[in-house]
């Protein structure tokens, strides 16, 4: 099924708060366990639930954004790709009840795990692999730990991909973990350079596989006052050497965790940044932002909060300020677009990218490329 083919149409992607499509999904190989969940439903009274039996049909889910469900069954020890794509299916209904279900548990035993979850029984809360922060500090190094998802990054003028956001998740059980439940932890402890490190490592990999989209850049964040540091493009070459990817295509946000210490320094690591090839922007730009003396500084562009674009179609403050930084000559990218109405508004105002719901949910690698090949044939039309 095309994605839309006008800007006024939506994709079937859902805000994470909107109504859910479905109350239940069934993620199942094995037709007897979707049976099940589908009977007990019937006895309760509820929608009928989703059933997706295996990598065709989760992958179509991923790629229409569905979410919203209130239970998600899914079987057991499914393979690595069948496990990806579902982690990005919980991550569209944050707050799922979770269950696995064995495929050889006896009927009767299988029935009463469906029937105590549907009538609110302990939700499964993920957990992580590695034993706790220990374990994940050991993670960054390795290929167990830490998954990425991206997120495309469309230009307005012309609807084309131009970069996808690399937002970093944690191998969990049953699903994956969001940033909130590690990246502050990490950060304290320490290691918010290892875990920039290892995601400007896994993304570069990925983008150079066969099979993933051509030349297309990817973006990374980074703390301030890792950007800061004098070792910083060393490090961030290191990455890409290891995996041959030009420089121009990785790009940096920056975000601000804690205060700039020395803006000199950042600003000299900035254009150390942009001479070497590499984009640097300014991530989380809020209306009346108080780091706008930032702005002197030789930043690629700015990129703008989700809660102040969503502001864009109601507040002509907000529009006022837009089209200010548009003025300066600043680069902006759009978080957050999750409707038409400010789809539409982003053109006008001068904004030259944008990412959000309305266009695509993050994705695993395994869905980027039939996400890119879908995107591109609705641009056709």
């Amino acid at each position: 099924m095309p994605l839309p083919q006008n800007e006024t149409s939506r994709p079937k992607a859902e805000p994470a708060d909107a109504a859910p499509a479905a109350r239940i999904a069934v993620v199942a190989r094995d037709p007897r366990l979707a049976e099940a969940v589908r009977a007990a439903a019937a006895l309760a009274g509820v929608e009928p639930p989703t059933v997706l039996d295996g990598h065709a049909a989760l992958m179509a889910a991923v790629l229409e954004g569905m979410g919203g469900f209130a239970h998600l069954f899914l079987q057991e020890r499914m393979t690595g790709v069948e496990s990806t794509l579902l982690d990005a299916l919980a991550e569209a209904s944050p707050g799922a009840n979770i269950l696995p279900l064995p495929a050889h548990a006896p009927p009767a035993e299988l029935e009463a795990r469906i029937r105590a979850a549907l009538r609110g029984g302990p939700r499964v809360p993920p957990t992580p692999h590695g034993g706790g922060l220990a374990g994940m500090a050991q993670g960054l190094d390795g290929d167990d730990g830490l998954l990425l998802r991206y997120q495309p990054i469309v230009r307005v003028r012309d609807r084309r991909l131009v970069m996808v956001e690399a937002l970093a998740r944690w191998r969990g059980d049953p699903v994956a973990l969001g940033p909130g439940s590690f990246v502050p932890a990490l950060e304290r402890a320490g290691l918010a350079r290892r875990l920039a490190a290892a995601v400007a490592r896994i993304a570069a990999s990925d983008l150079m596989r066969a099979g993933a989209p051509a030349g297309l850049a990817v973006s990374v964040n980074l703390p301030v006052d890792e950007l800061e540091k004098r070792d910083t493009l060393s490090w961030i070459a290191d990455q890409l050497r290891a995996a041959r990817m030009p420089r121009h295509r990785l790009a940096i946000e920056l975000t601000e965790t804690s205060p700039v210490r020395d803006f000199s320094r950042l600003g000299r690591s900035v254009r150390r940044l942009r001479a070497r090839g590499h984009q640097v922007l300014i991530d989380d730009f809020e209306m009346d932002d108080r780091r706008r003396r930032l702005l002197r500084l030789p930043f690629s562009g700015v990129k703008l909060d989700k809660d102040f674009v969503q502001s864009l179609a109601t507040s002509a403050r907000a529009r006022q300020q837009v089209r200010r930084l548009a003025r300066q000559g600043l680069s902006m990218t759009a978080e957050g677009v999750s409707t038409a109405a400010i789809w539409r508004s982003l053109r006008h105002l001068g904004v030259e990218r944008a990412q959000g719901f309305w266009l695509a949910r993050p994705l695993p690698l395994a869905a980027l490329s039939a996400w890119v090949d879908r995107w591109r044939a609705s641009q056709a039309g």
